[in-house]
């Protein structure tokens, strides 16, 4: 039995993220396949076709080096939601779903897998607890700290202790 870790999962998902975007943005910047279109104008599906394959090698170097690039970590959700939103806008406004469905359908699963990779696990770095604080001090009664016994007294260091400087003259 193999257990997946969330890193590795999120690593895996951001792979195929960046495969399903060049093949995406290849064939919207080119007008190649029919199926992939945001039933936009040519110029439009070619502008938004070139930023997804900008994308590519942006979700790479996150999967390929996760600490280095954390400060990317929000661009493949920031991502998906350009193409859901707008798509999704143009739904309500009366449009076809044929037109833009397949980029749509892609894109929402796409970012329900990320958000259930990132809410499931806080090993990812974005969803780490904050430090505990401290226990408090111990007092007496009367509100007088406790002395714990250690040498942390204000007892002036030694001459010996003391930093020395040379003049250069």
């Amino acid at each position: 039995m193999s257990v997946v870790s969330a890193q590795g999962a999120f690593r895996v998902l951001l792979l195929l993220l960046a495969l399903w975007s060049f093949f995406a943005g290849f064939a919207l910047a080119t007008q190649g396949i029919g199926a992939l279109t945001l039933g936009g104008g040519g110029a439009a599906e070619r502008i938004a076709g070139a930023q997804m394959l900008i994308l590519v090698p942006v979700y790479g170097l996150i999967a390929w080096r996760r600490e280095e690039y954390r400060l990317l970590a929000w661009v493949p959700y920031a991502a998906q939601l350009a193409v859901i939103i707008p798509v999704s806008w143009e739904l309500l406004r009366g449009r076809e779903f044929a037109d833009s469905a397949l980029m749509l359908i892609v894109s929402i699963v796409f970012l329900v897998l990320l958000l259930y990779v990132w809410l499931s696990s806080s090993t990812l770095g974005v969803a780490d607890e904050p430090e505990a604080a401290p226990p408090p001090r111990r007092a007496l009664d009367h509100g007088t700290p406790v002395d714990d016994g250690g040498d942390d007294d204000d007892v002036p260091p030694s001459p010996d202790r003391t930093r020395r400087y040379r003049r250069n003259g």
